[in-house]
């Protein structure tokens, strides 16, 4: 005699065709992923991580220095004196004369910035020459100095090559560079770059700030690294504004003992955001945090 499937087996069934529906899409969404994620360690990753936070803060104490020598020069004008946000809980202190002296901004214990950066210690500039007048040098240290408890150590040499209203150009040399990270690591940095400071008195969102040369060092777990600017990094002070603390366009190429890395900063839009590509020619979108 003739039976009717009974429910559980219709159940079965049900179950073992949902399975080999599902088995089918993994196998689709574990090709996908196999031809679109690229094989980075995690080292590539931290490499890109550091150097950008690295690379900020240094450039993020050489804004700093431009924006307090404004704020302390007696013929300051167009509306930019004390406008930067970033000082207004630190005290600048200025003796000398224009054409020789030295300039203290001191943090404290701990001051906290409009983006939630904190800074303490003191950044000690001695300069030759008006600031901003071709000829002109900056000899920059760093006393106790961190931000958000990175603390930076190294002399850093900036000599100013060209001056006008809107664009002053200077060569930036830092030697014995030393970045300590909260959790002890330790790295070194050595830096050898042209920086082009575009000025606009009218609107000071407007400035760019463009970077090309080179960089080496020795990363936190020992392994040697070489920097190459290949395209100018652009910083927008708009976009830093809103919290953007890397570069805005522009690529470099990492080299760390047998890993190529190249970082692609973008088309100017104000983010965070990197594309990521290895010497395999993999690439990935990678956000740096801070």
């Amino acid at each position: 005699m003739e039976t009717k499937p009974t429910n559980s087996i219709h159940s079965f069934r049900s179950k073992f065709y949902l399975l080999l529906i599902g088995l089918s899409f993994a196998l689709v969404v574990s090709c996908n992923n196999e031809e679109t994620t690229p094989d980075f360690s995690s080292e590539d990753m931290q490499d890109a991580n550091l150097d950008a936070i690295e690379d900020s803060y240094f450039d993020d104490g050489d804004d700093l220095i431009t924006e307090a020598f404004t704020s302390t020069d007696e013929d300051a004008s167009g509306g930019r004196v004390n406008t930067d946000e970033r000082l207004l809980c630190a005290t600048l202190s200025r003796t000398g004369s224009k054409a020789e002296g030295n300039l203290r901004i001191d943090f404290g214990t701990g001051c906290t910035g409009p983006r939630g950066n904190v800074r303490a210690g003191a950044i000690v500039v001695t300069h030759q020459g008006d600031w901003n007048s071709v000829g002109s040098s900056w000899n920059v240290t760093y006393e106790n100095y961190s931000i958000n408890g990175v603390q930076l150590e190294g002399t850093r040499t900036v000599t100013i090559v060209s001056a006008t209203d809107s664009l002053v150009v200077a060569d930036v040399r830092l030697t014995n560079g030393k970045i300590t990270w909260p959790d002890g690591r330790v790295a070194t940095r050595e830096v050898n770059r042209r920086r082009e400071h575009e000025r606009h008195p009218g609107n000071h969102l407007l400035d760019r700030i463009i970077i090309y040369g080179t960089t080496n060092g020795v990363l936190p777990n020992g392994t040697i690294i070489t920097i190459e600017i290949l395209e100018r990094l652009i910083y927008r002070r708009a976009c830093a504004a809103e919290g953007v603390f890397i570069p805005v366009s522009g690529v470099k190429l990492i080299k760390a003992g047998d890993r190529e890395l190249t970082v692609d900063y973008g088309d100017g839009t104000c983010d965070n955001v990197v594309i990521l590509t290895n010497k395999n020619g993999r690439s990935v979108r990678y956000e740096v945090k801070n």
